[in-house]
């Protein structure tokens, strides 16, 4: 799922805010836990997209074997998605 600046800073700012309210962390400095959130964001969506380029350069190197055999091209695309990211230890 693709988030853009605007949603990433949102999300990030609710979960500081949340995180900090319920004293469930030591350091209580919203500011601090919203630029870590928003990284870890901004970073996990950089690793999907990396996912996302293999997958289909894999696939450009098959495209011909999976014309000929019918199989659609969004379907191998998630799957071979799904399968670098498990390999990887991502949860998409």
């Amino acid at each position: 799922m693709r988030l853009n600046n605007t949603t990433i800073k949102y999300l990030s700012q609710t979960l500081a805010q949340r995180i900090v309210k319920s004293q469930s962390v030591e350091d209580q400095d919203e500011e601090k836990i919203f630029k870590i959130i928003q990284r870890v964001i901004t970073e996990d969506i950089e690793k999907e997209k990396q996912i996302e380029e293999e997958a289909h350069r894999l696939l450009r190197q098959h495209v011909r074997e999976i014309e000929q055999q019918g199989i659609s091209y969004q379907k191998m695309f998630n799957i071979i998605k799904q399968k670098l990211a498990k390999e990887r230890g991502m949860i998409l």
